[in-house]
C-alpha cells in the first residue's frame, strides 16, 4: 500500500484488513531533512501521519523477511514498528532502555485527520 493519503491511513487500512493492530516507533520514522526548521514538531508529525501526496510504500512483513528485504535495499527502507494482536494503532517510544529518560505516553492514531478525497 502507498502512503499517499498519509502514513496513518496506510497503516490503519492494512491493520483493519488483517484484523490486527500496530505499534509504530517515533525514533524509526524519518522526517525530511530540515523540516523542523520550518514547522513545529507537532505540525511535522501531523504532516507525516496525515498529510497527502507522499508515495512511499508501506509493507507488513514477517521479521525474517523484513530483515532480508532491508539488506537488499541497502538503507532505502526502514522498519518503523510491529504488528500486534490488539487492534489499536499506537505511536510510541521503543521499549524502555537504560539510556532513555522516560518514554512518552503512547498516542492512538485514527483516521479523523487524514486526507479525504472528494470531501467538500
Amino acid at each position: 500500500m502507498d502512503s499517499s493519503d498519509g502514513l496513518a491511513d496506510a497503516v490503519i487500512q492494512l491493520c483493519r484488513a488483517s484484523g490486527v493492530g500496530a505499534r509504530l516507533y517515533r525514533e524509526a520514522i524519518a522526517f525530511p531533512l530540515g523540516l523542523e526548521k520550518f514547522v513545529s514538531p507537532k505540525t511535522a508529525w501531523e504532516w507525516v501521519f496525515y498529510g497527502g501526496e507522499d508515495f512511499e510504500l508501506v509493507l507488513c512483513l514477517a521479521p525474517d523477511m523484513a530483515t532480508a528485504f532491508l539488506e537488499q535495499l541497502s538503507g532505502e527502507a526502514a522498519i518503523i514498528g510491529e504488528i500486534t494482536a490488539k487492534p489499536d494503532i499506537l505511536l510510541c517510544d521503543r521499549p524502555f532502555s537504560q539510556s532513555q529518560k522516560s518514554p512518552s505516553p503512547p498516542q492512538k492514531l485514527t483516521l479523523n485527520q487524514g486526507f479525504q478525497h472528494f470531501s467538500g
